[in-house]
């Protein structure tokens, strides 16, 4: 996990260029759900640009690494959902903020061993690329489920 930070960071770095050359976060959130239309496997299979042997390396991982995701996603909506009707309870808010950051904890971990699967699968490039493209789509992701999170107080 000591390593994950660094990773993590050096994965994000190379999107801020592209997040600075749009003024408009809105239009580069677009674009992006435009890119993503005919599917994530379809974009993540154009963005990598794999060989064939890649692709027998690299498909299984993304499988079973779409499949945790899933069940992180579900958890995070649902806690999500569950902060929206929470009616104050500070019991219920401590509870829903710690399953919030477990939720977190969780997919970092899921990141970390899909790495170290995906880097030992791939060219270095290739991999690094992979794990940018999911840090970006776990944004938009988060994004979109914003207005259902209540902030204030």
């Amino acid at each position: 996990m000591r390593l994950l930070l660094p990773v993590l960071l050096a994965a994000l770095l190379p999107l801020a260029p592209a997040a600075a050359q749009s003024a408009d976060p809105a239009a580069h959130l677009a674009a992006l759900r435009t890119q993503l239309a005919p599917g994530k496997q379809v974009y993540i299979s154009r963005q990598l640009a794999l060989t064939s042997a890649e692709e027998a390396a690299f498909w299984p991982i993304y499988d079973e690494h779409q499949a945790a995701l899933g069940e992180i996603t579900t958890r995070r909506r649902e806690n999500a959902a569950a902060l929206a009707r929470a009616a104050g309870d500070d019991d219920t808010l401590e509870d829903l903020g710690e399953e919030a950051v477990d939720i977190d904890l969780d997919e970092a971990a899921l990141m970390e061993r899909t790495w170290n699967r995906v880097r030992r699968a791939l060219p270095m490039a290739k991999a690094l690329r992979y794990l940018q493209l999911e840090a970006l789509l776990s944004t938009l992701q988060r994004a979109d489920l914003a207005p259902s999170t209540p902030v204030g107080g």
